[in-house]
């Protein structure tokens, strides 16, 4: 087994993962602050860190020889186990960070998602409220001679 580019890998992969976090960040105050603009710029870099992590997770995969008589599939703390010693406490090292950052960015995340749909709620709420009492309108299926009739969308009321 090739242990220092399996440390390679995993170190790569702990760099994306503190990348995503500072991201998450970034998303968080995008969507605090309303800024479309900002939220459209951390999504298209969010998603080439996770085709990088994409990446070098095949590699930390093409480096893992499992083994014939273990069941399943062998966790990265099994694999530090049997490293010899320099390098096994690396990986225990990169063990623990790793799953520490996942851990934060899962919260992270899911603090996101949490504000993203209150955000999307409202709007649903806003959108229906403004069309809740008109059943006509040039978008509708009255079309345009129920502007005669003097029952408008407020969406399509003229200001």
């Amino acid at each position: 087994m090739d242990w220092q580019k399996l440390i390679n890998a995993l170190s790569e992969e702990k760099a994306v993962c503190q990348e995503l976090i500072a991201l998450a960040e970034e998303k968080k105050d995008a969507v605090l602050q309303k800024n479309i603009e900002q939220l459209d710029s951390v999504v298209r870099r969010e998603q080439g860190a996770v085709m990088r992590l994409g990446h070098w997770e095949k590699q930390r995969i093409s480096c893992l020889e499992t083994p014939k008589d273990h069941p399943g599939s062998p966790t990265l703390l099994f694999f530090a186990e049997t490293a010899p010693s320099p390098e096994r406490e690396v990986l225990r090292a990169l063990h623990k960070d790793l799953s520490a950052l996942i851990e934060t960015l899962r919260s992270a995340n899911a603090e996101n998602k949490a504000m993203i749909e209150s955000r999307l709620e409202y709007v649903r709420f806003v959108l229906d409220m403004l069309n809740e009492d008109q059943t006509s309108g040039v978008y509708s299926a009255g079309g345009a001679s129920s502007y005669s009739s003097g029952s408008q969308k407020i969406l399509d009321k003229k200001v």
